[in-house]
């Protein structure tokens, strides 16, 4: 009989990609959303990419409440918790996005732990790595954990992203010794979309050759492509000596111009709209106290954050990593055959 596996937050870009590689393996998949309502449309989209009609059961259930979880968790196997809040704009009140992250994480644990669940892999993420560093280090590893403590260096996302990961850790080592558990740590994720609906990094691309952002701050940003991320989720699972640990994602670092130059090349139709120019960076500072968008990337102003993701590719993957350009042009090829520029 097939494994049954939970994915949380099953509308969402890593998780859609998750869906469909469990099932191209056998595996019997439970999806969570926040609204029934989406429930067919999602199906639509899985369906389209799997070759044959999905009929996956979805449950309703919120970070921030508590139906929904038991029913989700009934005889399944193992818990992919991918849900989490991902912003499109700086939060006024950070809490807003670490208290459903952590209460999230949590909430899938405990129903976890109370069904007899044995292990849960966690999507969390390089940003509860790389933050919060008076200096930054050149190389950053699974050892780091970024601190929220230093808002300098460490804005909200990150913050809950590391608060998060934390209380699942301590929950599992204090109130769950019997599960396992392991995290997932990608940098900014890219590759196919399966649907026009962009709400992750991928709108980087998005808004590059749609032509609204004119030049381009001093910053960049490591890439791993979706695929990866998903053939990972699988793998930790899988592997008995995967529990108990994290796994960064990383491959290359691209400065925002590199990203428009592989973009230019790749897609020359849209040459004219792809930003050739750099933003000073005293501009962006001096933006980033009115300019919501400015001050996420000030975090980044002059900065290389390098996270090594040498340990995920040996014990996971097992292979080398799709590479940044292949992510890039992959990212930007769906949206443009779903019309999302």
């Amino acid at each position: 009989m097939a494994k049954t596996v939970l994915v949380t937050g099953a509308t969402g870009f890593i998780a859609q990609q998750l869906i469909l590689d469990l099932l191209a393996r056998d595996y019997a998949v439970r999806g969570t959303v926040r609204s029934l309502g989406k429930a067919e449309k999602l199906r639509k989209t899985l369906s389209e990419h799997h070759g044959s009609p999905v009929q996956i059961e979805l449950v309703e259930a919120d970070l921030e409440s508590d139906a929904g979880w038991a029913e989700a968790v009934s005889d399944i196997d193992c818990v992919m918790h991918v849900a989490s809040p991902f912003p499109m704009a700086p939060p006024k009140d950070p809490q807003d996005l670490i208290r459903p992250a952590k209460e999230g994480a949590l909430r899938a644990l405990h129903a976890a732990r109370d069904a007899g669940v044995r292990r849960t892999v966690m999507t969390s993420s390089c940003a509860a790595i790389a933050y919060g560093y008076a200096q930054l280090p050149e190389v950053l590893t699974e050892d780091n954990w970024s601190n929220p403590d230093y808002t300098k260096d460490c804005p909200p996302y990150p913050a809950s992203k590391t608060i998060a990961e934390r209380a699942a850790w301590d929950f599992v080592r204090e109130e769950a010794p019997a599960m396992e558990l392991a995290t997932i740590n990608p940098v900014a994720v890219f590759g196919p979309t399966r649907s026009a609906d962009v709400r992750t990094s991928v709108g980087i691309i998005a808004q590059l050759l749609g032509g609204k952002l004119p030049m381009l701050p001093n910053a960049g940003l490591q890439f791993v492509d979706v695929r990866d991320v998903s053939l990972a989720h699988i793998a930790a699972m899988e592997k008995p000596e995967a529990a108990g640990q994290r796994f960064a994602l990383a491959g290359e670092f691209y400065t925002l111009l590199q990203t428009a130059a592989v973009l230019r090349e790749a897609f020359p139709q849209y040459a004219s709209k792809l930003p050739t120019r750099q933003l000073p960076s005293f501009l962006v500072k001096l933006l980033s106290h009115v300019n919501g968008d400015m001050k996420t990337i000030s975090y980044e102003l002059d900065k290389r954050r390098f996270v090594s993701g040498d340990k995920a590719q040996s014990l996971l993957l097992e292979k080398p990593y799709i590479s940044g350009r292949d992510a890039v042009i992959a990212s930007a090829q769906t949206l443009i055959n779903y019309n999302a520029i």
